[in-house]
């Protein structure tokens, strides 16, 4: 029986390291960006901030920033012959730079991959570093028994950095999907905006309406709950809708976009019981566009 063992365990280890030869062993053919086209490129918007680089025909570097979104790292290999199976980015110093100098570690890898193209939601704050600094990306890029290995140089790194960075601090502040409706909940008999957050959200509504030329109306809808009289609540759906809008306008909403609707303790989302009336208490805001701008 102890034979047996040995035998198992002697086997085992010599499969381990036949996989691991074939891992080392591994062909690897290495490209390096010509110096003259190791140049990243941004690319601005108000909805979109893109910092790119494209090596020859093999693939794509691109860090993509967009609304309500963490930014992120996209690798895109842009032949068809063969489908990748994993990625790592490493940093790398620059050829010419001394020997003293160490950039910022980063290593990413990901074998997740669809239609050849990796995204890393990893925080890219360390890659723009090594960007800022002039330091070099290599992308091993694994086909299964081969690997390819490109080097993205960096030849304007400072400038296109900061052009980047300054397309983040003008981006809207609201996505499409966040702007487009939106509720605001009153305690009862209360006809003014006062939470903190409300007030922040409309304040960011309204810079994204400037920045999105599509947006032709913005429709206030006022509701109750059913404490009180119809006309009553019909008065205070008023009170609150109004309230929004003038706040709308205060922080530069022209008013001939608003259409201002009260519609007091009518079409309840949900039945009013104690806790359901919280919920029909409320202001919707919804936006409208003009899609064929």
């Amino acid at each position: 029986m102890g034979n047996i063992f040995l035998k198992v365990r002697v086997f085992t280890f010599f499969c381990i390291v036949i996989f691991t030869i074939n891992k080392v062993t591994a062909a690897e053919q290495s490209f390096i960006q010509n110096y003259e086209q190791g140049f990243w490129s941004a690319k601005e918007t108000s909805f979109f901030c893109s910092l790119e680089q494209t090596f020859d025909s093999y693939a794509k570097l691109e860090i993509v920033s967009v609304p309500a979104e963490p930014q992120k790292l996209v690798f895109n290999w842009l032949l068809s012959d063969k489908k990748i199976t994993d990625i790592q980015i490493l940093s790398r110093k620059a050829d010419w730079q001394s020997s003293r100098v160490s950039p910022p570690q980063l290593n990413f890898f990901s074998a997740d991959i669809n239609n050849n193209t990796v995204v890393f939601d990893a925080d890219v704050s360390t890659l723009l570093r090594v960007i800022k600094q002039g330091g070099w990306l290599d992308s091993v890029i694994g086909f299964g028994d081969e690997q390819v290995r490109l080097t993205f140089t960096n030849t304007n790194s400072n400038l296109v950095i900061d052009q980047y960075q300054h397309c983040l601090t003008e981006l809207s502040p609201l996505s499409w999907q966040q702007a487009r409706d939106y509720e605001i909940y009153f305690e009862t008999g209360k006809r003014i905006v006062e939470k903190a957050a409300d007030l922040a959200f409309l304040k960011d509504l309204v810079r994204y309406i400037s920045l999105d030329t599509k947006v032709t109306k913005v429709m206030i809808d006022g509701h109750t709950d059913n404490v009180g009289s119809p006309l009553a609540n019909r008065l205070l759906s008023k009170e609150r809708a109004d309230d929004i809008a003038s706040r709308l306008v205060e922080f530069g909403l022209p008013k001939n976009m608003l259409e201002v609707r009260a519609h007091g303790q009518r079409y309840p989302v949900v039945e009013n019981s104690k806790v359901g009336r919280e919920s029909n208490r409320r202001v919707l805001i919804r936006l409208f566009r003009d899609t064929t701008k």
